[in-house]
């Protein structure tokens, strides 16, 4: 065992208590416990519910956009732009600052709510089995390790009970490590079979998961749909920056601008092309959904599992423990052949009791035949596995006792018959079958003795969770379509996923047997159309998800036993029990607190509510930016000045994008649904950020043409006002025009999307909050800049002007809804596929 040898070869700490003696049956005393808490030698645990306060303020703050964004600032301060370095910095520090203070608030929530869900260990102290916290292991603990039990620490093995140890989360490695005595049990890995005791040999930092973690270079981050695209049209809003950034030095040195003005309306394309806080918002939004769905008992350990919880449209479930309670009792017992009861009872007993470690079947079938009178003697075991699908003991009269799938362990085929009757009627059937052969335990996968005899079945009951049928038609409802993998007989799921309310068609039903005899195409078709999957291994179900994955589906996967791991690693959402194995709480993205699954339906609404949020944020920021870009671009078509100063694009920006987004993201107002991304967000911002460019650019242009208006305001005492002062009032106050038309389509477009229309007066009263809302954003914003119209570097404009700005913006909006509700715009995607 390599894994062994390396790890037992690296140096002992400085501070590791030397290799003592310890008796494996009683561990530490309670003094010697304490004695190493005051040395310090405690494991010290990072919880790992929630990213870091370093990870939360590197990743709001050092971003690309907000380095290349700080280095411009900078440089208009050295020049002496300090107040618009701090008006074009201040929307995105607002941002910086409530997007760092939003998921400090729900780290700390979601932290509080991961104690319900620490590991927890067994350790032998004083002759006793204790379960403590992880972070309460001191240095030479003696730990037991069950089947699902995940390894806190590093340690050498004292007692050995046939132990398989899965350490593929270390090594990428799938196949099971036996381990012997003074082997080394690395931190990390769970135990697959069997049982051992290992001894806590290195602790906190010195742990051999923790220093791989941290020599690790390579950090995969697992996008959501949702995600995907944002990034994607924030890298496109990059290019576009990179030809704008350059088409603009380019200006500035063909028309002499200063560098002053050179690097001020540099700040003003950036913060127009690169929807930063857009990001921020999302980013929010997902902290704040997290704590949201808290409220169901759902802990939220990666944070964008709030939107991927939105986009399962598959939902794969394991029967036991998820389904069904697992609160496993025997019904019936059934000898076979010239097997009697009381025969079958005692081999069910001297199995049960003999082996290692008991799964919750062996605990049931323990408490029904209780322990066994035969003086028999223990001489090797093959443990259970879900791999396997069985498990033996050999005893010292020369008997082996097998226990596991009918199917598997039964030669007579009228015998799995009978099993698979009872399998239809929901019930758990066990083989238990003899052989007086031997076989090789030091072999990694034993064979079955041939000459085996059948000696009996054991029934296993086990009943739905009280909630489980109403849960599965509350998913049903969402389009979430449900299928169940299990290991148990293919009869005994189908009945109880019937039971639970899933449609099971006679032709979704599948087997490990049926589905390894297929070639590729058609297992693929088979994940697919399949409903329920019996019999099947831990690798045949990641290999399952993994096609339903390639098929283009977003699967999710609920389960809570170690055999579900392999699963949750394919899965793009991975839900487990929290009283189910420590290794698959480890490995999911969500943890059920209650072990119920009626939380799921809640828990997915809250997500599609904070995606609803994304979107709308995502429109209101897309359509500023995409009319102010465009506005830009116009203008410098017609060789004016910049339409837009750092000051103005400031208060447009809060008042219509900053101000209600922070509204949506709180739940204080609903917006309307929206389902497409192409089309309802980026499709419709593209358009309407077309218009508003259009009403912004005409009323800039009309605005700054037609200035001699301007000229009125100058007394007649006065001197002739110079060319360059009559440009600087035209600029002013064209460039207060254009700010206001832009920001008052923008303020309908955020009246759009929370259902108000300014043409149905009714619209009005029925959200009437919005409406306050925006007017109080907008109204605020405006009487801000006419109130020092020196600072923000306007003149405040004439009649004409305020003509543009209550005429231009309501008219192209108008136009922009009716161009929407045209023929031509709802056949266009089919206008355009037509050759």
């Amino acid at each position: 065992m390599p894994q062994s040898t390396s790890a037992n070869t690296s140096d002992s700490p400085e501070n590791a208590s030397p290799n003592i003696s310890l008796n494996p049956d009683i561990g530490l005393s309670e003094a010697e416990v304490a004695d190493r808490r005051r040395r310090g030698d405690i494991n010290v645990v990072v919880m790992r519910s929630s990213r870091t306060f370093k990870d939360i303020f590197q990743e709001n703050v050092f971003t690309l956009f907000n380095v290349t964004f700080g280095v411009v600032l900078i440089l208009m301060m050295a020049l002496g732009q300090i107040t618009d370095a701090i008006f074009s910095g201040f929307s995105v520090f607002m941002n910086i600052l409530v997007g760092v203070a939003q998921e400090i608030q729900a780290k700390l929530t979601l932290d509080k709510l991961a104690l319900l869900s620490v590991q927890k260990v067994k350790v032998r102290r004083d002759g006793e089995s204790k379960e403590i916290p992880v972070g309460e292991v001191v240095r030479d603990d003696l730990i037991e390790l069950n089947p699902g039990d995940r390894a806190p620490v590093d340690g050498a093995v004292l007692v050995s009970q046939n132990v398989e140890m899965d350490e593929s989360l270390l090594t990428g490695e799938s196949d099971p490590v036996a381990k012997q005595i003074d082997d080394i049990v690395l931190s990390g890995s769970f135990c697959l079979a069997g049982s051992c005791v290992f001894r806590a040999d290195k602790i906190g930092n010195e742990s051999y998961a923790v220093k791989l973690s941290q020599s690790s270079r390579v950090y995969k981050r697992v996008f959501t749909p949702l995600q995907k695209k944002i990034d994607v049209l924030v890298e496109i809003f990059v290019l576009v920056l990179i030809v704008a950034a350059f088409l603009h030095v380019a200006s500035s040195l063909n028309s002499g601008r200063t560098m002053v003005d050179t690097i001020r309306y540099a700040s003003v394309i950036i913060n127009s092309f690169v929807p930063a806080g857009l990001i921020l918002s999302i980013s929010v939004a997902f902290a704040i959904g997290a704590v949201e769905i808290s409220k169901q008992r759902t802990l939220i350990q990666k944070i964008n599992a709030v939107d991927s919880m939105n986009s399962v449209r598959i939902l794969c479930t394991d029967k036991t423990g998820t389904l069904t309670q697992n609160k496993l009792v025997v019904k019936e017992i059934v000898p076979l052949g010239d097997t009697d009861e009381d025969s079958l009872r005692e081999l069910i007993a001297l199995y049960t009791n003999l082996m290692g470690s008991q799964n919750s079947s062996a605990k049931a079938m323990a408490t029904f035949t209780d322990k066994p009178r035969s003086p028999a003697k223990f001489v090797s075991e093959v443990p259970f596995s879900s791999g396997r699908k069985w498990g033996a003991i050999a005893i010292d009269i020369g008997t082996t006792i097998m226990v596991g799938a009918p199917e598997i362990l039964f030669a007579n085929p009228e015998m799995q018959e009978r099993a698979k009757q009872y399998g239809r009627q929901g019930l758990r059937a066990i083989a238990v079958v003899t052989s007086e052969d031997s076989f090789d335990t030091s072999e990694k996968n034993p064979a079955l003795p041939n000459n085996r005899r059948d000696r009996g079945l054991v029934l296993l009951e086990d009943s739905l969770r009280p909630d489980v049928i109403e849960t599965i038609a509350e998913l049903r409802n969402k389009n979430i379509r449900l299928k169940v993998i299990s290991g148990d007989s293919v009869e005994t799921v189908a009945s109880i996923a019937r039971q639970a309310g899933i449609a099971v068609p006679d032709d979704a039903v599948f087997t490990q047997k049926t589905l390894e005899a297929m070639d590729a195409p058609i297992f693929s078709r088979a994940a697919a159309s399949g409903a329920v999957f019996g019999r099947i291994t831990p690798d045949m179900k990641r290999r399952l998800i993994s096609s339903m994955v390639k098929r283009g589906g977003y699967v999710g996967m609920v389960g809570d036993g170690v055999n579900d791991v392999p699963a949750f690693k394919e899965a793009q959402l991975a839900i487990a029990m929290n009283d189910g194995a420590q290794i698959s709480k480890d490995v999911a993205d969500i943890v059920l607190l209650d072990n119920n699954l009626s939380a799921l339906p809640q828990a997915f609404s809250a997500g599609d509510d904070i995606k609803q949020k994304i979107l709308s944020t995502a429109l209101l920021y897309l359509t500023k930016n995409i009319m102010v870009i465009l506005t830009i671009s116009f203008a410098g078509f017609v060789q004016l000045p910049f339409p837009v100063e750092p000051r103005h694009m400031t208060v447009l920006t809060m008042a219509v994008v900053g101000f209600p987004t922070i509204w949506i993201a709180f739940g204080w107002l609903k917006p309307v649904r929206l389902e497409n991304f192409l089309r309802d967000v980026l499709g419709y911002s593209c358009i309407a950020g077309i218009f508003g460019a259009i009403a912004m650019t005409i009323g800039y242009v009309f605005s700054y043409y037609i200035s001699g208006w301007a000229l009125l305001k100058v007394p007649y005492s006065s001197t002739v006002i110079n060319t360059e002062a009559f440009a600087d009032i035209a600029r002013g106050q064209a460039q207060c025009v254009s700010t206001f038309i832009g920001m008052l389509f923008c303020l309908f477009v955020f009246w759009h999307i929370t259902n108000i229309s300014i043409w149905k007066v009714q619209t009005l009263f029925k959200n009437l909050t919005a409406f306050i809302l925006g007017c109080l954003s907008v109204g605020i914003s405006t009487v801000l800049m006419l109130a020092f119209p020196t600072f923000f570097q306007i003149e405040v404009p004439d009649q004409f002007g305020w003509s543009m700005i209550i005429f231009l913006p309501t008219a192209s909006f108008y136009t922009f809804r009716m161009m929407q509700s045209s023929k031509l715009f709802r056949h266009l995607p089919r206008y355009l596929s037509q050759p």
